[in-house]
């Protein structure tokens, strides 16, 4: 059954941080059609000669594992040039629709640090699996960096399956059906394709 993997927020050189022996493992065990790392693979922080060939290497194990591949960038990566090897979909800034694993993502990538931007995302075209995929502070009450605001109702509004956010590290549900709520440092989620459920790996 068509599935996505999503994690985000792996903030390689932070200390404390999951690590890329977290991010090459989970990797592993994972069984899914595609994947999508929804923001910050590296810390701001982070010393680029380590940490940005790690992220790379990521990223090429994620290519090798599965069918596709999406980065969606967060605020801590715009501090470096990342590299990216040439499985993987880098998404741009602005509010864009793709199709993955069978499913219609909606996203936008962050372009600043912070990003203050207030985006508009369209409502549901059709009754197949619609997933909104987004780095964001929301309303700002579980982040002190403010990053894409916008609020649970806007979000709800759009009459999407799910919405997964990166940027606070600890996983936060803020509403349940639909869901909406972040990934996580140090967790993945899998959206099921077909019945648009999402499971906390």
């Amino acid at each position: 059954m068509p599935s996505i993997l999503i994690f985000a927020d792996l903030h390689l050189g932070k200390p404390g941080a999951p690590g890329l022996h977290w991010a090459l493992d989970m990797l592993e065990n994972a069984t899914a059609d595609a994947c999508v790392c929804l923001g910050d693979i590296i810390d701001r922080d982070a010393d680029p000669a380590t940490y940005v060939p790690q992220s790379y290497e990521v990223l090429s194990r994620a290519g090798e594992r599965f069918n596709e591949v999406h980065f969606i960038s967060g605020n801590h990566d715009v501090h470096h040039e990342l590299t990216f090897p040439a499985a993987v979909m880098v998404h741009p800034t602005e509010v864009h629709s793709f199709t993955c694993a069978g499913a219609t993502v909606v996203t936008a990538a962050v372009a600043s640090d912070p990003d203050p931007r207030t985006l508009t995302f369209p409502a549901r075209q059709h009754h197949g699996p619609h997933l909104g995929l987004l780095h964001s502070s929301v309303s700002g009450e579980f982040s002190k960096g403010l990053c894409l605001p916008i609020t649970p109702q806007e979000l709800e509004a759009c009459g999407y399956d799910a919405w997964v956010l990166g940027h606070v590290h600890a996983p936060q549900v803020l509403n349940e059906e639909p869901f909406i709520g972040w990934v996580g440092m140090g967790s993945a989620v899998l959206y099921d394709v077909p019945t648009a459920t999402l499971t906390r790996l």
